[in-house]
């Protein structure tokens, strides 16, 4: 069993740390550095985490979850951009330490399934809250079910390079070793797509009652 899991993990490690990403609570996820070109600066990134970050109560953190789409690469807003409430009804973001990305974001907020139209005074970007209305609800499970769907399609591919490399390695392995891997990486591929129906299936329900 334990030579079962050690050649599990030199086979393929990103299957055990993409499974990891995808059931973290959002504030466990480790963030990665990137420098900034102009400025020397250093800001974070972080991987999409579906169907959590789909709110309706709290109007501030349901920004925090769009990508923006930079020159350095895929970046949080909130991690770019100040992020602040002007009232129940207004979000400020604040674009002045990266001036260059208020574009990007502009574009990732319209883009972000959440129904906003954000409004842009230089570097300041305003962005009116609508009324949560039963179809603004529906619209965000629709969202939160194509991103289920998308992080299991993700899923099978990392499955399937697994089950590649493993094959590679019959020479060296035992065949009653590569039965066992087999069998655990099955088991939690089969255990994330389970975790991640059950975040939709309580996602749908607060957000539908």
């Amino acid at each position: 069993m334990a030579l079962g899991v050690r050649c599990f993990r030199l086979l393929h490690p990103t299957f055990c740390s993409y499974l990891a990403t995808l059931t973290r609570p959002v504030s466990e996820i480790s963030m990665k550095p990137v420098r900034k070109r102009q400025h020397d600066r250093q800001y974070l990134a972080y991987p999409v985490v579906p169907v959590r970050q789909f709110a309706t109560k709290k109007a501030k953190g349901s920004l925090d979850h769009i990508t923006v789409v930079t020159a350095d690469g895929k970046l949080a807003l909130n991690h770019i951009g100040q992020i602040s409430m002007k009232s129940p009804q207004l979000i400020l973001v604040n674009m002045s330490s990266f001036p260059e990305c208020t574009a990007a974001a502009i574009k990732a907020i319209r883009e972000s399934g959440m129904n906003l139209n954000p409004e842009v005074e230089g570097t300041l970007i305003r962005v009116p809250i609508p009324k949560v209305t039963r179809e603004h609800r529906e619209m965000l499970v629709k969202l939160a079910k194509q991103n289920t769907n998308k992080a299991k399609e993700n899923l099978r591919k990392v499955r399937t390079n697994a089950m590649n490399k493993l094959k590679k390695s019959k020479d060296k392995t035992s065949e009653d070793t590569i039965r066992l891997i087999e069998k655990q990486i099955s088991q939690m591929a089969d255990d994330t797509v389970a975790e991640l129906d059950r975040h939709l299936t309580a996602k749908t329900k607060e957000l539908l009652g």
